[in-house]
């Protein structure tokens, strides 16, 4: 399982920190501090994105948590605008994966916090049965720290590499009811077209990062899948709204 989750996390999500640089989203746009309580957690080899719903706990994704604990267990959080990679400028967490045996999902970690984050407010879980409710077509809004988009190089093999900035990221995504192939527990949106690479999308990097609600505080679900290795085509969001994840990730203080 260990296996599966780290080709997980290296394909999906994560971007060596030693390339110094963050992410960003597909197509999106500066997030400008509209979503001050999303951040970016990172150590020395993956890093991922996430959102603080209270001053000690950092919502994100399973398969980042587990990737993390390969280590040393220590990881940094920031949320900063353009994010700083430098420890001693970031928050330091412990992460914790959401106890699973044998599968994928629920893919929903959470990170706890050394020292409290003093915010006007943070995101914010949502009700069960949240996602139920919504419509198909629905507007909602990912926001992190994931690729940009992909650079094809110029010389064979040609293979596809992220391009990397260092800004937090936000896009507009819409709801598709169509229920994904992997069961009930995602929340399948509509991404960058496999033709012409129109549409907003999250990315690598992006892993754990909030799909939000138009209130652009309440959390749907956190960032999971892509469909290819370069993002395009539908996206998929945990969510977050299911009765077992909310008892677990309301038991850390």
């Amino acid at each position: 399982m260990r296996r599966v989750v780290l080709v997980l996390a290296t394909m999906a999500l994560a971007i060596v920190v030693a390339c110094g640089v963050a992410q960003a989203i597909i197509n999106g746009q500066p997030d400008r501090n509209a979503h001050p309580y999303v951040g970016m957690v990172y150590n020395d080899e993956f890093l991922c994105s996430g959102t603080v719903i209270s001053p000690r706990v950092f919502l994100t994704a399973a398969h980042c948590t587990e990737a993390f604990e390969q280590g040393d267990s220590k990881v940094y959080v920031t949320f900063e605008q353009r994010a700083d990679l430098k420890p001693d400028d970031a928050y330091v967490g412990t992460p914790h994966t959401y106890p699973r045996r044998d599968v994928l999902f629920p893919d929903v970690g959470v990170v706890v916090l050394e020292k409290p984050v003093r915010l006007a407010t943070y995101g914010t879980l949502p009700e069960t049965g949240l996602v139920d409710t919504l419509k198909e077509g629905q507007r909602l809004t990912t926001v992190g720290y994931g690729a940009r988009g992909f650079d094809l190089g110029s010389e064979p093999p040609l293979q596809p590499q992220p391009v990397l900035i260092k800004n937090r990221y936000r896009a507009t995504v819409r709801l598709l009811k169509t229920k994904p192939s992997v069961g009930d527990n995602l929340i399948k949106t509509t991404g960058a077209s496999l033709i012409n690479g129109k549409g907003e999308t999250s990315c690598k990097g992006d892993s754990g990062g909030p799909l939000f609600v138009p209130d652009q505080q309440t959390i749907a679900g956190v960032t999971s899948l892509s469909s290819t290795p370069v993002c395009r085509g539908p996206a998929y969001y945990q969510r977050v709204d299911l009765p077992r994840v909310l008892k677990w990730v309301r038991s850390f203080p």
